[in-house]
């Protein structure tokens, strides 16, 4: 008992060790799942910021264009409208006085108010920023002026009145350089525009909003998740394949050591048999000495003598033992058949001349019926009447007087053989129906339990089944037979 528990609690803490390493697995699968999500959201997140830091630069880099700036910034933001992930994109002033979208407009819900930060919905990644553009300060001028504080240190220019406005020496038809001179284009018209110049620079406090697309990412997060799932499945794919191997090695050694133990059990159950059956010989030899003495010495005595009695009754003690070793060394004896084809109806009618004596003592009637007389199948011969000898003699032996045993071979054309013989007897206790066939198991106080034994024996060699069925009415029906498919 102690053992058995010890094998079990060894069998299940394995399965346990084994559960314990693939949940290991599925929870390392899982922190690395998580990272592998978080690093794609970041990257999506770093690419909105970097959108959005280079749209608000250019909104401060447009500040000076006085009105045109709207139109500027508005196609700037359609162009970025098309860049990749990018599904729509918006600035908006706090003060409602700029608000400029592009893109799928419809998706960034401008009508409620928009705080700053990073959301995930399912329209996509939103990005929200706040950001302030300071007035735009007046450009460098050569005098004093708000524009430019003047230089105590500064050499005047000689030959030139201090107060004179100062020009550009290189003449009106030299600029400063590619595209500027003082206050005006080279060859185009004043820039900024004179219905501009009165206009105030875009200031204020701004909210830059971009929507990307999250598709990409959630399908990367998808296959992130099944390369995770697959990994834990394959796991447990193997530590199950593991599992397998261990119980089919652990099978394989109990089955190799049961193999041995009936390997061993069986040579010496075969050097008992030949013992027993050299013992039984060298019982046998013996005994029909005695017997034949025994016969002799009966024959010279008065015939109403009690010593002719006892001699007898001698006689009939060595029949009964000699009739016993010879059924169990035709139990021993191995069961090798020599198929041939038989006639069971021709068999049923030997066996039925041999045991007439028998029948005539109780006055009983065998009756042998078959449906087809001419039918053979392949047995040997001796083995088939040994064993429907054993169920006719159980038969007789079983039979109340002056009733009928019926024997019936039930042999079709193309069907399984099969012999049957029943009588009219007590029948067989539902407790002992499982230990019919079994060597030494008999119901009689003068039986030898090798009868349905033997019967049985014969039938596997051929391949055949035996058993037992309870006749209706009353009795009992033994049959031999073919395996249904064998033919």
């Amino acid at each position: 008992m102690l053992e058995k528990a010890s094998i079990y609690w060894h069998r299940w803490t394995t399965v346990a060790a084994l559960l314990l390493a693939w949940g290991v697995l599925a929870a390392w699968q899982w922190q690395e799942y998580k990272a592998e999500c978080d690093t794609a959201r970041d990257a999506l997140r770093r690419q909105a910021e970097s959108v959005v830091n280079a749209l608000v630069g250019g909104v401060r880099s447009h500040r000076r264009l006085g009105r045109f700036v709207e139109e500027q910034l508005q196609a700037a933001l359609d162009e970025l409208a098309k860049s990749q992930d990018v599904l729509a994109v918006a600035v908006i002033s706090t003060d409602n006085r700029l608000s400029l979208t592009a893109g799928k407009a419809d998706l960034l819900d401008l009508a409620s108010p928009i705080e700053p930060g990073r959301y995930w919905d399912k329209a996509g990644f939103l990005y929200a920023a706040g950001f302030q553009v300071m007035p735009n300060m007046p450009g460098p001028r050569m005098g004093p002026g708000p524009g430019m504080r003047p230089n105590p240190g500064a050499r005047p220019q000689l030959g030139r009145d201090p107060n004179e406005p100062l020009h550009d020496e290189a003449g009106p038809d030299r600029g400063m350089g590619p595209g500027r001179r003082a206050g005006r284009r080279r060859d185009g018209p004043d820039w900024p525009p004179p219905q501009d110049m009165g206009k105030p620079p875009l200031s204020g406090r701004f909210l830059a909003v971009l929507l990307l697309d999250r598709s990409r990412t959630d399908r990367l997060i998808q296959h992130y998740a099944w390369l995770r799932i697959l990994v834990v499945v394959a796991g447990g794919v193997v530590i199950f394949s593991v599992v397998l191997a261990w119980r089919a090695t652990v099978r394989l050694a109990e089955t190799h050591g049961r193999a041995q133990l009936l390997e061993i059990e069986t040579r010496h159950l075969h050097d008992l048999s030949q013992a027993a059956t050299g013992l039984a010989h060298e019982t046998r030899n013996p005994l029909g000495l005695i017997r034949g003495w025994t016969q002799r010495w009966m024959q010279a005595m008065p015939a109403d003598g009690p010593q002719r009695r006892q001699a007898q009754a001698v006689i009939e003690e060595c029949d009964r033992v000699t009739a016993r070793i010879n059924q169990f060394l035709a139990f021993v004896r191995p069961c090798k058949p020599r198929l041939a084809p038989v006639r069971p109806a021709e068999v049923v009618a030997e066996l039925a001349a041999l045991v007439e004596p028998d029948l005539d003592a109780k006055r009983l009637e065998l009756v042998a019926a078959t449906s087809t007389p001419e039918r053979t199948i392949r047995a040997d011969r001796e083995m088939l009447r040994q064993a429907l000898f054993n169920l006719i003699q159980n038969a007789v032996e079983f039979s109340p007087e002056g009733n009928v045993i019926d024997v019936s071979c039930g042999v079709g054309q193309d069907g399984p053989a099969r012999i049957e013989v029943a009588d009219r007897g007590p029948g067989v206790p539902a407790e002992a129906v499982d230990l019919l066939f079994t060597p030494y198991h008999t119901t009689r106080a003068d039986g030898t339990g090798l009868g349905l034994a033997i019967v049985r024996r014969i039938a596997t060699a051929h391949g055949w089944q035996s058993g037992y069925a309870p006749r209706p009415g009353g009795g009992a029906v033994f049959w031999i037979g073919e395996k249904r498919g064998r033919n």
